[in-house]
């Protein structure tokens, strides 16, 4: 059986991570400002919390592997922007 308290605090999670994703692209792309550190941190957390992140991540990392201090920005960019979508897909298919 699920648990509907569980399943709403799984997708306030997920609306969580989307949003904070949401703002460090917005802040990257509107005023060119990115905290790395904090991007970082989200991209790393995410990576190890979230099985579909972590598989498709694992699948993009075969092909190129660059270690995140030498990572550019966009990059780092685009791969918030890739969780942002994975999340957002999940939270569209009721996965959670």
């Amino acid at each position: 059986m699920s648990n509907p308290i569980l399943e709403y605090l799984d997708k306030a999670e997920t609306i969580k991570e989307i949003a904070e994703r949401n703002e460090i692209i917005l802040n990257y792309q509107k005023y060119g400002i990115l905290d790395r550190n904090n991007a970082i941190q989200k991209i790393k957390e995410l990576r190890i919390k979230d099985p579909d992140v972590s598989t498709i991540t694992f699948a993009k990392l075969a092909i190129s592997n660059t270690p995140f201090e030498h990572t550019p920005n966009d990059q780092l960019v685009s791969e918030l922007a890739m969780q942002r979508d994975i999340l957002l897909a999940k939270l569209g298919n009721n996965k959670l």
